[in-house]
C-alpha cells in the first residue's frame, strides 16, 4: 500500500467520509481543525513508526508524503 493510500485510509477512518485526496490536496481544504490534524498525524506516526517535528509545516498531502519518506530513512 502506498503512503497516499494509507493517508486516505486514515482520513476516511477518522472523518467517516468516503473521500480520496491526491498529492496536490491542500490541508486547509479538508475541513479539519487543528485537533483533527494532530489526530491524523499521530496515527501516521504510529503506522510508520516515525516522529514528526513539533513545528511540522506542510500544506499539501504531497508535502506530508515527502516528510514521511524522509523520516522513514
Amino acid at each position: 500500500m502506498s503512503i497516499l493510500d494509507t493517508i486516505n485510509e486514515i482520513i476516511r477512518d477518522y472523518s467517516k467520509q468516503d473521500v480520496r485526496f491526491e498529492e496536490s490536496t491542500a490541508f486547509d481544504t479538508m475541513g479539519f481543525d487543528s485537533l483533527d490534524k494532530v489526530e491524523v498525524l499521530m496515527r501516521l506516526e504510529e503506522t510508520y513508526d516515525i516522529m514528526f517535528d513539533d513545528d511540522l509545516q506542510v500544506s499539501t498531502v504531497g508535502e506530508l508524503i515527502k516528510e514521511i519518506e524522509r523520516l522513514k530513512k
